[in-house]
């Protein structure tokens, strides 16, 4: 048990230091927007390969902060059903969804993985202003469905654990139902 507890540690620094790298890619890029604007207005100067690794840094601050974002469970849920649902079977709905979820992770991280695979075997240019090879760019996708696949084991394991506590919960008050019901017919 240490030693998951060790790797749920070091997981958990790992998702903490690609939340700071993506902070840091949000202020890299309205830096650079804003300076780009300035240069533009001031001196009619526009860098043009700025929007290109813009749009880059925008794939991997997405995926580098959408683990952390699932850790804390502040994705986007359906509020709206899950509040009218008892506390036990919204732990079960969210077991069952978080379950579909690791599936569709799991087939993410395969056909990623072969895609970044294959486009770095054929050494895959950008038909670009920059022309960047292709795979150190989408690398960050593999690496984030990884990560997701793991925190959403992990966020399942968790609800999972709260939907069993529930069930126990109600278990003994459903038998001492049952018996006040069969003394009460005597």
């Amino acid at each position: 048990m240490k030693a998951l507890q060790k790797a749920e540690y070091i997981f958990d620094k790992i998702i903490d230091c690609m939340l700071t790298l993506a902070a840091a890619i949000v202020v890299l890029d309205a830096l650079a927007v804003s300076m780009d604007v300035i240069l533009r207005k001031v001196i009619g100067f526009t860098w043009a390969p700025l929007y290109e690794i813009i749009t880059y840094s925008l794939l991997w601050m997405t995926f580098l902060g959408a683990t952390a974002i699932m850790r804390k469970n502040g994705h986007v849920k359906m509020d709206s059903i899950t509040s009218i649902l008892s506390p036990k079977n919204e732990a079960l709905l969210n077991v069952i969804s978080h379950s579909i979820c690791i599936l569709v992770a799991a087939i993410m991280l395969f056909y990623t993985i072969k895609l970044t695979t294959a486009d770095y075997q054929a050494n895959f240019i950008l038909a670009s202003i920059l022309n960047p090879p292709k795979w150190p760019i989408e690398i960050i996708i593999p690496i984030g469905f990884f990560m997701l696949f793991l925190q959403l084991i992990r966020n399942t394991r968790d609800f999972y654990k709260r939907y069993s506590l529930l069930s126990d919960k109600e278990e003994p008050d459903n038998k001492r139902s049952h018996v006040e019901k069969v003394s009460s017919h005597n």
